[in-house]
């Protein structure tokens, strides 16, 4: 499974930096010039994130010329992620780009140096790994998982809406580090999950997630040349989208770390399998559709293996966030959500797709 540039995610590789809340914070102070007043750690999958607040009365970062009432995210890269500096750099631009576009998100912040990130050695020395650090302009709101279970049709249709919205202004963003890039969690990469599937407990569940990994390769891999395609945001999930306090609008979109250029349709279906997951109704992705299809509408082709790629979007999210859990059991994160993603996933997978269509009112 692994790529000889050792670029994806291989069985038994730690790649989560190792450091405590001082250290963190130490580190805010010497790169960035800023005084922290608080610091706390973030759910993450496979870096470190950190809320951190702090002093507006003293900065000492000549680029700064106001500190964020909101405070910021400091981000630690896994070390997989952080032998990409390219990326970063990639990364770093499409948010400075996003951001004179109109979007709200997270802005990078420069260093003291005027860099817009370091690479730090971390860790006990014999186990001493290197990993780039990253602070963004914190962004507020309520995460879309904590509005959910209230969320309204009119929300599930701006959805859509916006995340066909955020594809096509992302096309007039390029950098050559996203030609080249890949990683485990790209939903082209579904096959990969292989090697980690024995980590699921169930033969059933396995016999499953390898059922649907075939017909994927079969229906889906072979015919991306025929999908449209371009920079997508890569993982919109409940926890990227920032609602309105009363959840009413999309405030903000975060967390672009799985940017990368694939298909439209690999975009679309990662939502949607968020997002009733979230609301526990799969008749809940028809809103987003609705909203989606006023931008962009979905040729027959991409709707006709949008349920696949939703299901290979599940698979895909149980067997690495399983796999993950069993090397940090404490890191309840890695696996909330499981009991509700099996259940909607043999559902789904076991709908006849014509009912689905019609379901989210999909005509193929």
């Amino acid at each position: 499974m692994a790529e000889s540039d050792g670029s994806v995610l291989t069985p038994g590789q730690q790649i989560k930096a190792t450091l405590n809340l001082h250290k963190a914070k130490s580190l805010v102070e010497l790169r960035y010039g800023l005084a922290v007043r608080n610091i706390v750690e973030l759910d993450a999958y496979d870096d470190r994130n950190y809320r951190v607040e702090c002093d507006d009365e003293h900065c000492s970062n000549p680029h700064l010329t106001n500190v964020s009432k909101y405070g910021y995210v400091l981000k630690i890269v896994n070390s997989l992620d952080s032998s990409k500096t390219g990326l970063i750099e990639a990364q770093t631009g499409l948010l400075l780009y996003l951001d004179k576009s109109g979007f709200t998100c997270p802005v990078p912040v420069q260093q003291i140096d005027g860099t817009y990130f370091s690479v730090e050695s971390l860790g006990e020395p014999a186990h001493e790994r290197r990993h780039i650090l990253r602070l963004l302009v914190y962004r507020p709101g309520e995460i879309l998982r904590n509005k959910c279970q209230s969320s309204s049709i009119e929300l599930l249709t701006k959805l859509g809406y916006f995340t066909a919205e955020l594809n096509k202004n992302m096309q007039g963003y390029s950098h050559p580090a996203y030609e080249t890039h890949s990683s485990i969690w790209f939903l082209s990469s579904v096959p990969k999950i292989r090697v980690f599937i024995s980590a699921l407990d169930s033969k059933n569940d396995i016999d499953l997630v390898e059922n649907i990994i075939q017909n994927f390769e079969r229906q889906v891999l072979t015919a991306t040349n025929n999908f449209d395609s371009g920079l997508i945001h890569g993982d919109l999930n409940e926890s990227n989208i920032i609602v309105s306090e009363d959840g009413s609008e999309i405030a903000a979109i975060i967390d672009f770390g799985d940017s990368h250029i694939n298909c439209f349709i690999f975009e679309l279906a990662i939502c949607l399998s968020y997002m009733i997951v979230q609301t526990k109704s799969i008749e809940s992705a028809r809103y987003i559709l609705e909203g989606y299809q006023n931008v962009r509408r979905l040729p027959d082709q991409e709707k006709s293996v949008l349920k696949l790629c939703v299901c290979a979007r599940l698979s895909q999210s149980l067997v690495l966030g399983t796999y993950s859990y069993q090397k940090e059991p404490t890191n309840k994160y890695l696996v909330r959500d499981h009991e509700v993603k099996w259940l909607l996933l043999k559902k789904v997978w076991a709908m006849e797709n014509k009912d689905l269509m019609n379901l989210w009112n999909l005509d193929v």
